[in-house]
């Protein structure tokens, strides 16, 4: 009994300890994905709440569903009822989309990591958006 009471007492103070990460400024808004982002060059984003655009010099260049998962993760699926989709938006369409964590927050940025649904699931790219 002393044990458990014990397990419950360091699960307790472990998560109180942990950082709550506050989300709420992701789901709305102009955003810049800088270029020091893993495998992309800078380029702007329009999210409202669950559509999403993206802007590259000037012109919109995908449009994209969002599924919330919670606060901080959510799906991101590309709309094929706006743009015609590329290969491979098709193929990521087509394994779930890809999945989005928020794993920082630091005053108008947010730190995620990002895969692509499916089996196996794809390499993690570290990314960083601030918001305008």
């Amino acid at each position: 009994m002393n044990n458990i009471l014990g397990l419950v007492f360091l699960f307790a103070s472990l998560t109180s300890c942990s950082q709550k990460l506050d989300c709420t400024g992701i789901k709305e808004g102009n955003f810049v994905m800088p270029n020091d982002t893993e495998g992309t060059t800078p380029y702007k984003i329009t999210r409202n709440g669950d559509v999403q655009k993206e802007i590259n010099e000037g012109i919109v260049t995908s449009y994209s569903k969002i599924e919330w998962l919670n606060d901080c993760s959510y799906i991101l699926l590309y709309d094929e009822n706006k743009i015609s989709l590329t290969d491979f938006q098709k193929k990521v369409n087509s394994v779930g989309g890809i999945v989005v964590e928020v794993t920082k927050v630091k005053d108008n940025c947010f730190y995620y990591t990002s895969n692509i649904k499916g089996d196996p699931p794809s390499e993690s790219i570290n990314g960083v958006m601030c918001k305008e």
